[in-house]
């Protein structure tokens, strides 16, 4: 796979929402070596704001900050890719 780049106009972050463990989380991140930002939803405010329901949950938001996909549960990488790719057309 290919790993388009903040440059190429690809930007990842994760949320880690309250209704899951922080630390779990935390040990998720070390051992993965998660090489994007992780943040803490501890107020749920995020998970709200989003209507996010269950984790995981993926969002695909185009250059102009719009909302264009959105996956409840786990997304395979060949799907991940070609959404990824659509998007930085």
């Amino acid at each position: 796979m290919v790993s388009p780049t903040k440059r190429e106009g690809l930007v990842f972050l994760s949320i880690n929402v309250e209704w899951d463990k922080e630390e779990l989380a935390r040990t998720f991140v070390e051992v993965y070596k998660v090489p994007f930002p992780v943040g803490r939803d501890a107020s749920g405010e995020i998970a709200k704001l989003y209507a996010v329901e269950a984790t995981p949950t993926t969002m695909f938001i185009d250059k102009a900050g719009r909302l264009v996909d959105l996956e409840v549960g786990e997304l395979g990488e060949a799907d991940f890719t070609k959404r990824i790719e659509l998007l930085l057309k």
